[in-house]
């Protein structure tokens, strides 16, 4: 106990001894401490803002680097965003574009400090975009790509950004993502070319296009069209009277020029070489110059879906500015426009879950679902049109010019082109009151509706005049019925009503459209090097059932709805797929499970047994002779089908027209396909108060 109380008492009074010693030295040298302190203080404050003056000066020389100095491009109304040939994503802690003239520098810093502080809420958005441009048909792609999408939080400058760092597939993938933000597609750079100058690269192009691969056609149009230049393979004076009658003035050369280039780029190695010569800037600065005229645009969007066949020029399409374009025509208000581009931007995802294996030729498109689509389809609706019609023109709404007098050369285009301008309903700008009395109205509409709707009776105004023993009701439904109500509230226009209304009622529905082209007489001047036998009934079927099998139809079961000679077509491929040993093909008609014929002359047409007064005035088409009434070709072809229907029962429902149909403008009256000459002796058979181009357009849903 005692050595343990003497070794606590001697280190405390060393402790005191030392204490003492310190306090007397601090006290001796205060004044040289105090010194020390306030040099080092001195030191630290005048370091700390010399190096802050350092920064703000590198800083502020930053800035003027970006700032444009040149008084000449100051007066620029239309500053160029940077457009690269080739987009490739930049790591952003070691690059940054800091001006117009696509320079990029090491990051400075401070700015980059600053920069990564106001993105940090925006991380997300360039890690999913690294993860599309990266990771190329993969699902991880396709899921970056599908929540990039649905950031709505990004400010307009973010998406530019990121725009600028997509990858070709990235900006197909947004395109065809639905309510994608229009600020993920930078606008194509304006080409500030002259009429004259855009001229003459046509004509260099169009030149050099006939060099490669000399078509008759193209000879004849730029001996013609180009009469003041000089051609060493062909002369003005050797062009033949069809083309010596073309009108082509200073006012139509350029569309007329479109019009030949679409001619001639109508397989993959002519528009692959117009690609490759710098076509599709020559179309760009064309679009520009042409903008609102939508002929130039439905040619451009023809041409771009044959080069989308191509994934080689993906790349191409890309940097020359034209996916933000045909963005902007998915939603164009005329339906040619619309379905040219989504059949090209479908073509060139090859990410797409469902349909990106598969290429939509000249002859078949997508109508729905027209955005990637995460679940497979369940049936396939094929629609086929017959003699003069078209996807547009076919299977729209009915409109009140529907029984206008039909031409005999360019009905077609007549009859569709008052589809996208006069039937369409447009939505006007209204002041903010109105739309909120609008909105108003509509819920006291729809209020009512419910109240009222059960205590009538709605009537369908085209109600059969006839039906066979297999036939059936009702033709009337209840007024409270939902697709009543939803009829009766409905103010759009349907401009294909199978690919709007039908997916609306049953889901896994996937619509395609059938479209090539037909006509009635042979008396306008067509292609030399267009075969006949192409456009005969065995010609188109071969080529049809070619692209449908190229787009998976016959992995699914199957319904046709089809319109006229659209209905001998179909007929003709389940033959042919019956009899073929090829799996492949034989599926066609294995998964068949039902046939809508609209007015298919399946015993021929009056058409083709005019009179001879008749005959010399229309000169019927290859088409048309083919549609002779109870010719041997059209009974074989339905004795064939019957036994088609006897291995696989497909439901088979018919339309029937009842009404003429008149043809010019001396209103011609011929009814097209008699309920005789309709009726497949097989089915549901319906005879409707309508004619031959009205009876598959649908009055309501």
């Amino acid at each position: 106990m005692k050595g343990s109380f003497v070794f606590k008492l001697i280190p405390f009074s060393k402790l005191r001894e030392k204490m003492a010693k310190i306090s007397n030295s601090v006290s001796e040298n205060r004044n040289h401490i105090r010194l020390i302190a306030e040099s080092i203080a001195y030191c630290v404050v005048t370091g700390g803002l010399g190096w802050l003056a350092y920064e703000f000066h590198e800083t502020v020389l930053t800035i003027e680097r970006c700032v444009q100095k040149d008084p000449m491009l100051l007066n620029n109304k239309s500053p160029e965003y940077i457009f690269a040939d080739k987009t490739t994503f930049t790591e952003l802690d070691e690059y940054q574009i800091i001006d117009s003239n696509s320079i990029i520098q090491p990051t400075n810093p401070p700015v980059f400090f600053l920069q990564k502080w106001n993105d940090f809420k925006h991380k997300k958005a360039w890690k999913l975009l690294e993860i599309t441009n990266k990771y190329k048909n993969s699902k991880l792609s396709w899921v970056a790509t599908s929540r990039l999408t649905k950031m709505n939080d990004l400010k307009d400058s973010d998406c530019q950004h990121l725009a600028q760092m997509s990858h070709a597939h990235t900006l197909v993938g947004l395109a065809r993502s639905t309510n994608v933000n229009p600020k993920f597609f930078l606008p194509p750079r304006n080409i500030s070319w002259t009429k004259d100058e855009i001229l003459s690269k046509i004509r260099d192009l169009l030149i050099k296009l006939n060099d490669l691969n000399e078509h008759k056609c193209l000879s004849y149009f730029i001996a013609y069209a180009f009469k003041d230049k000089q051609h060493d393979y062909y002369h003005p004076e050797d062009t033949p009277p069809d083309f010596g009658s073309m009108q082509i003035d200073n006012d139509n050369i350029l569309q007329l020029s479109i019009n030949a280039l679409r001619h001639h780029c109508n397989n993959e190695t002519n528009v692959t070489a117009m690609v490759k010569l710098g076509g599709l800037q020559i179309l760009m600065a064309i679009y520009q110059y042409l903008k609102h005229d939508e002929e130039v645009a439905e040619e451009i969007g023809k041409l771009l879906s044959v080069a989308s066949l191509n994934r080689d020029l993906i790349q191409d399409i890309c940097s020359t500015g034209w996916i933000s374009i045909l963005f902007e025509w998915k939603n164009h208000q005329n339906f040619r426009i619309q379905s040219w581009a989504n059949r090209t931007l479908l073509n060139m995802d090859d990410e797409d879950p469902i349909n990106g294996n598969y290429m939509f030729g000249k002859q078949t498109v997508l109508l729905h679902p027209k955005n990637r689509y995460h679940q497979d389809a369940k049936i396939d609706i094929v629609l086929v049109h017959g003699l003069l019609g078209g996807v547009s023109f076919s299977w729209r709404e009915k409109d009140l010019l529907i029984n206008e007098p039909l031409g005999l050369f360019d009905m077609n285009n007549k009859n569709e082109s008052h589809n996208s301008s006069n039937t369409t309903t447009l939505k006007k700008p209204v002041g903010e009151d109105m739309q909120n009395y609008l909105d108003s109205y509509k819920e006291v509409k729809a209020r009512e509706w419910d109240l009222i709707g059960n205590e009538f009776e709605f009537v369908l105004n085209d109600i059969p005049l006839k039906e066979n023993s297999k036939g059936n009701g009702p033709y009337s439904l209840k007024g409270d019925d939902p697709t009543v109500r939803q009829t009766a509230l409905n103010e759009g226009y349907s401009q294909c009503w199978p690919s709007d209304w039908l997916p609306t009622d049953e889901e896994g529905l996937r619509v395609i459209g059938v479209d090539y082209s037909t006509t009635l007489s042979e008396w306008l001047p067509s292609c030399p090097l267009k075969q006949k036998n192409h456009r005969t009934l065995e010609g188109r079927t071969e080529k049809l059932m070619h692209q449908l099998l190229a787009i998976g139809i016959g992995d699914r079961p199957i319904i046709f709805l089809a319109h006229s000679m659209g209905g001998l077509l179909v007929k003709n491929m389940l033959v042919a797929a019956r009899n073929s040993n090829d799996p492949n093909v034989r599926k066609l008609f294995e998964k068949t499970r039902s046939v809508f014929f609209f007015s298919t002359p399946h015993h021929g047409s009056p058409l083709a047994t005019l009179n001879s007064a008749y005959r010399f005035f229309l000169w019927p088409s290859v088409e048309v002779e083919e549609l002779r009434t109870d010719s041997p070709k059209l009974v074989s072809l339905h004795n064939n089908f019957l036994e088609c229907l006897e291995e696989n029962p497909m439901k088979i429902v018919t339309f029937a027209e009842t009404l003429p149909t008149e043809f010019t403008a001396l209103k011609v009256p011929i009814l097209c396909v008699p309920k005789d000459a309709a009726d497949p002796s097989v089915g549901e058979l319906y005879e409707l108060p309508l004619n031959h181009m009205s009876i598959c357009k649908a009055d309501s849903k």
